[in-house]
């Protein structure tokens, strides 16, 4: 197993490392910088890779990520928390403007139900739809000479639960309903 990780890890380093060396730029992390904030204890970050461009308009990006919600208290469930594996498309329409096709899968717990007061594990299956705009920091001419870009997305969406092995009880809930999503994303494409 370790030399699967190894061996992993220096094929990502080594095309990281070529892509720089070439200036293409096609990597990049993100950070949500909002959510931690509000609403308060998520915390999610990504790598992407632009899989395609066809000029400074066309491009389209893949990404893979985590969404990491620790332990809260929630009145109407009981202690709660989720982890996500995010991955999703990112399709540039004219310049920073896009959209974006989300997809989350993980574990959620919820302990101490405030119904039943039993424990729940459950696997968890989120989508949404995301459009934004992504704000280059830098000109692009600065953008072609330096090894790193730094950027701020905005985006605003829906996402939606759309599958869960084994929900929990919760008090005053009629069903799953897509709910309202904004992102502030601090990115740096290399």
């Amino acid at each position: 197993m370790k030399k699967i990780v190894w061996v992993i890890l220096l094929v990502v380093a080594s095309t990281v490392w070529a892509s720089a060396q070439t200036n293409a730029k096609k990597w990049g992390v993100e950070l949500n910088l909002l959510w931690p904030i509000f609403p308060g204890n998520i915390y999610k970050g990504q790598v992407t890779y632009e899989a395609w461009r066809k000029n400074d308009h066309w491009a389209g990006d893949v990404y893979v990520g985590f969404h990491i919600r620790p332990f809260e208290y929630r009145e109407k469930e009981g202690d709660f928390a989720n982890y996500a594996l995010t991955f999703g498309y990112r399709q540039f329409v004219w310049k920073g403007l896009h959209i974006e096709l989300y997809q989350a899968f993980g574990p959620g717990f919820n302990r101490n139900n405030v119904i039943d007061g039993k424990n729940y594990d459950s696997w968890d299956y989120e989508v949404g739809l995301l459009a934004g705009y992504r704000l280059e920091l830098l000109k692009k001419e600065k953008r072609d000479t330096k090894r790193i870009s730094p950027y701020l997305s905005t985006q605003q969406g829906i996402y939606y639960l759309a599958g869960q092995t084994n929900p929990h009880p919760i008090r005053d809930f009629e069903g799953e309903k897509p709910i309202y999503v904004g992102t502030l994303n601090f990115g740096i494409k290399f």
